[in-house]
């Protein structure tokens, strides 16, 4: 116990933050990121959650993370629970304890971090064990993976946020405060927050069938909102020698495959003299930024800002780019920023697929950008693709081998030389339906189907050198197809992988699993999500579902256009 304790300590120790604290106040948070403390740091969603926390009077808001691989087994196998980083206290002392959930597979960490520090899984199990002289914590979420579809770990949860944390924080603060003054804290969730907006009690819904005045809407962040920043700057976390900034949430361009790019619609941007005046503060603890954003290259302000690191000689990164808008401006700045790295996504080797995901980019658009961007001669061109799309052949696959070989060429024709002086990683992951996107209707492609696809591009391309090659575990990929689609039934399936009374073996093997969560889903089926209202509606996602199939593509979120509904 000491042990993990004084690993605390170190850590916080070590750390620079911007964030008054009090830990003195009323209400207890225990902030929770299920991953490690490197990733959740690294994570400026869960950084600006606990700036908005503190922030908020009679709130003072620690932080908790799951345990590093090399003490996972001893905390099993010693059941020692998990302790806050800033006062050392076990969880299950605080008030609340609060996860941060932005991917499906965080659900099974953050269940086993609430069955180390001894705290009942289930929400009723809890409210049933509470007393006038003890109460668990108030077990609380929020996140996109969650927001976009609760159902699976509704079960667990007292509360969920859905959308964006900057419009609920205030609220939501002052109604916790309130709500653990009456003696039975998740009886009074009811009471307190049955006319709040955004705001998922899901012990209240128990029918399959939702009036629309009682689904729960997205909250939206504002342009005042934005940008968040990096709070907290310590060198254990990744990226540790860039200042983080968001200048955009969401994203315009309409990939259907996308949670990001349609349930946060419409996209908001982050105002040019804010990113300024945020860029200074983040000056005094990092030289380098790290720009953020789905595509950064889409934010309207992102030209003047080149000019503006330009003109300060300020390095910078990007978190991502799209291939049609490098420029040589843009990459001579990132070679004098000494970038190591550039990722680019796309998707699929054939401008049929690329269509039937909403990409327009043509391979010989792609060949001129990837001649251009050779020239530089970075160390590492990072490559994302997807295989599992229905219509999907074995020459779509073959052709992102030779996508892959034909980007090798033109960098290598860039760089002036016979062969390319970098390393190629083509990051190959399989399709997963995701609530709230066009493709929330589709099968997903069965597990030996998955293998023999990345089986065929690994022994396509690695004889070749100058390339890396990292497939995604197919039975990771069905995993999280299963809890992406999931409905409350699923809820004793996650408890008994958090618990090891399950193999992800023995799920995969059930038919009654793949019927209820891998199949096709009938467009007129009610859907586990149908809770939510994030804006956009279910009748444009199937017209664009059936644009989809006929190979048509369509112009991406404008936003005031009114198509889709989120505007």
């Amino acid at each position: 116990m000491f042990k993990f304790q004084q690993k605390n300590q170190l850590r916080f120790q070590k750390e620079q933050s911007l964030v008054q604290t009090n830990p003195h106040a009323q209400l207890k948070i225990a902030l929770c990121y299920p991953n490690l403390y490197s990733v959740g740091m690294a994570n400026l969603g869960f950084q600006r959650v606990y700036q908005l926390f503190n922030a908020q009077n009679g709130v003072y808001c620690d932080r908790a993370f799951y345990p590093d691989p090399e003490d996972e087994t001893a905390h099993f196998e010693k059941q020692t629970g998990i302790y806050s980083l800033e006062t050392a206290k076990p969880i299950n002392e605080f008030d609340v304890i609060a996860f941060s959930f932005s991917f499906e597979m965080d659900y099974i960490r953050g269940l086993k971090m609430l069955h180390l520090s001894r705290i009942p899984l289930r929400s009723s199990d809890r409210a049933k064990a509470s007393s006038k002289k003890f109460s668990y914590p108030l077990v609380i979420a929020g996140g996109i993976a969650i927001s976009a579809n609760p159902e699976p770990v509704a079960d667990f949860m007292d509360l969920i946020v859905i959308g964006d944390a900057e419009p609920v924080i205030e609220y939501l603060s002052e109604r916790l405060i309130y709500a653990l003054s009456s003696q039975r804290k998740a009886e009074a969730l009811a009471e307190h927050f049955q006319d709040v907006p955004h705001i998922y009690i899901p012990a209240s819904y128990h029918s399959k069938a939702i009036s629309p005045e009682l689904k729960i809407k997205r909250a939206y962040a504002k342009e005042k909102d934005l940008p968040s920043h990096q709070v907290i700057f310590t060198q254990e976390m990744e990226f540790s020698d860039l200042g983080l900034i968001e200048l955009m949430r969401g994203c315009g361009r309409g990939c259907r495959f996308c949670l990001e790019g349609f349930f946060n619609r419409p996209p908001i941007e982050a105002i040019y003299h804010r990113v300024i005046l945020a860029i200074e503060k983040l000056r005094a603890y990092r030289n380098k930024l790290g720009l953020i954003a789905p595509v950064v290259p889409d934010w309207s302000g992102f030209d003047a800002l080149l000019q503006f690191l330009r003109r300060e000689k300020i390095p910078f990164s990007v978190s991502s780019l799209r291939i049609s808008a490098l420029s040589e401006k843009l990459l001579e700045l990132l070679k004098a920023s000494k970038n190591q790295t550039l990722t680019f996504a796309p998707e699929a080797g054939s401008t049929r697929i690329r269509r039937f995901l909403n990409k327009e980019t043509d391979e010989q658009s792609i060949f001129q950008a990837m001649k251009m961007l050779g020239a530089y001669q970075f160390p590492r061109i990072k490559l994302y693709y997807q295989v599992g799309f229905p219509q999907e052949t074995e020459l779509d696959i073959e052709q992102i081998c030779a996508s892959a070989r034909r980007i090798q060429t033109a960098l290598a024709m860039g760089a002036g030389r016979k062969n390319y002086p970098g390393i190629i990683e083509l990051s190959v992951n399989a399709f997963i339906p995701k609530a709230w996107t066009p493709f929330q209707w589709i099968k997903m492609e069965s597990l030996s189907s998955l293998e023999k696809k990345f089986a065929r591009i690994r022994a396509s391309l690695k004889a070749l050198d100058g390339f890396e090659i990292k497939t995604q575990s197919a039975r990771e990929a069905l995993l999280q197809a299963i809890i992406s689609r999931g409905d409350r039934n699923l809820g004793e399936i996650l408890e008994k992988l958090a618990l090891d009374q399950i193999r992800v073996a023995d799920i995969l093997r059930s038919k009654q699993i793949a019927d209820n969560y891998l199949r096709e889903i009938h467009p007129d089926q009610a859907l586990p999500w149908d809770i939510i209202e994030p804006g956009v509606k279910k009748q444009y996602l199937l017209r664009e579902y059936e644009m989809a199939l006929k190979g048509n593509t369509s112009q991406g979120c404008k936003p005031g256009c009114k198509i889709c509904g989120a505007c």
